[in-house]
Formats: structure tokens, sequence, C-alpha cells
């Protein structure tokens, strides 16, 4: 789709990419791209890029990375822009920042707004055993994720979905919805309708240390969280005297003490909660490989 109005596209993370590539696909008037500095990653903290700058300079599309916005306003009104598209850029965008644009900023919002705003409704779908989620196109205004909304799609839940999974699924079904009603909402074609605002619900961002099991939580709760860590934080316990990140678990009705492992009729490995037990599928000690239960158990016999 050829288009003279002219778009910024604000976005940081890997999730950003599938809605980037499409307008690219689909010959939208990309004048600019805005992302997050590049910063340091991985064990050999070496600089990294973010995953949009690196498509936007493969493209020849000028690239901005403010500490703070309000750095580049002046950048970004010579771009003459019409309208933008912001997807996970991860910063608030300021009243001085959204003025440049006629058109204003639409935002793929990865929840069914006003559910999840905030920084981690992803996450938080899995975390809270939702049966369905989704993805809402909405008008960006000052507050977090309060701006009126256009459309949405609904996504209906396994209940086996890890935060990776949810993150591709709900990254690509962005794009499509994006592709689907971008045209028709800079053409004034869909009204926005404003959000209940008493129905907002906010998630906050995931710090390391909730990644750290509670085994006496109930076991649905914790392999809910094992799903929704997985990646980052990651779900770090302490099995068999073993340092360990659990990376796939099911509950069980055994009961018992909580936190102290056993292993099953079948030879599982698997812990008490404080409601029932989890069988560990899948885990990793401190500085081995990822291994089954069974295969931990060879190596750390249960007394």
């Amino acid at each position: 789709m050829t288009t003279s109005d002219r778009l910024v596209f604000f976005g940081t993370d890997a999730v950003s990419v599938p809605s980037l590539i499409r307008l690219l696909a689909e010959e939208w008037n990309l004048v600019g791209v805005v992302t997050k500095p590049d910063s340091r990653t991985g064990r050999g903290q070496e600089m990294s890029s973010p995953a949009v700058k690196r498509l936007a300079q493969a493209k020849r599309i000028p690239v901005f990375q403010p500490t703070k916005l309000s750095e580049i306003n002046d950048d970004l009104a010579k771009l003459k822009p019409d309208a933008g598209v912001v997807v996970a850029y991860g910063k608030l965008i300021p009243v001085s920042t959204l003025e440049l644009f006629p058109k204003g900023l639409i935002n793929v919002h990865p929840s069914l707004l006003p559910k999840y705003r905030g920084a981690t409704p992803i996450e938080a779908a899995i975390l809270n055993g939702d049966d369905t989620t989704g993805v809402t196109l909405m008008q960006v205004e000052k507050g977090m994720d309060s701006g009126p909304t256009f459309v949405c799609s609904k996504l209906q839940l396994s209940g086996t979905e890890t935060r990776a999974d949810l993150y591709e699924q709900l990254s690509e079904m962005g794009a499509e919805l994006l592709s689907a009603h971008l045209s028709a909402i800079l053409q004034g074609q869909i009204v926005p309708i404003p959000q209940d605002h008493s129905l907002a619900s906010h998630v906050s961002l995931i710090t390391k240390a909730d990644g750290n099991i509670n085994w006496s939580e109930p076991g649905d709760v914790i392999e809910r969280q094992i799903r929704g860590y997985l990646g980052w934080p990651g779900s770090h316990a302490k099995v068999a005297g073993a340092d360990v990140i659990i990376t796939a678990a099911r509950t069980n009705p055994n009961s018992g003490v909580a936190g102290t492992p056993y292993k099953t009729a079948s030879a599982e490995l698997a812990v008490y909660t404080g409601q029932g037990s989890l069988i560990i599928d899948r885990l990793k000690p401190a500085g081995k490989r990822e291994m089954t239960g069974p295969e931990f158990l060879a190596g750390h016999p249960l007394s």
C-alpha cells in the first residue's frame, strides 16, 4: 500500500519488528525510526543495537536514539511527519512530541484495553491464567495506554503458552491488525472510542526478584510463573540442594510439605507446593545444561 502520509515508527524490542516489516512491505512512507539507545547485553556486556534499528538501517531509514524524546523534537519536526506508529517502544511519549503529529500516534498494544495497561501485559495474561488476550490499536495520549481505542483482535489461550510463544503470536497479530486498519484510521474512517477508565488495570515492570519461586504458593500459580517468566527473569529455586532454573512443569494433586522434592511413582521429579505439587519436566542447574527431571534425579538422588 503506497501512501503519501509521512510516518515515523517508534519501537525497540523484537516484538516491534513484524509491524515494521509489514509497513515496509506495504510501502508506507517511513521517514524515520525512533528507538532506544544501544545497550550492553549478555555475559560479555557487548554493545547491542535494538532490532528495529538494524532493520531501519538496512533500508536506509533515518534512525534516532534519544535518551529523552524531547531531545529530538526539532529533528522530528524537520521530517514533517503526518502520523506515527508505536510498537513496544518502551518509553512514555511526551505531549511536546505528540504535538508534532497532526494525525496522532497509533499504538499497537498487546492486551485488550483497558485491561493491562503498562509494561508487561503479555506476561500478565499468563500469570493471571487468562483464557483470552489480544491486541488493541489505540490513540496515544499523555497517560499510560489510556487513549481511545480503534479496533482490537482477540486470541484464545490454551493455558500452555510460554512468554516467548505469546510474544511471537501477539507481535504477528499486531502487525496484521495494523495492516488491516491503519489506512482507515489515518483517513478518519474509524472513530476512536474512549476507554472505560473504571475497568482499567495496570501492570508494572518485572524484576529479577519476581523469578524467585515461593513454594508455599499454589502449584498452578507457580506453573504459570514458570511459563510467564521463561527466558527472563527465569524461575529460580533450590531443589535437592541445587540452585536451578525450572523451565517446564505441570501440576499434580499430590500434597505434602511445601518445598520438599520427591520422586513420583513413575520416577519423575516433583516438588510439593502450598497446594498440590509440581512435576518438574525440565530444569537447568547452575552452570550446567538444561535437562529433564529424571536426568536431574540421576545426579541428585533424594534422601
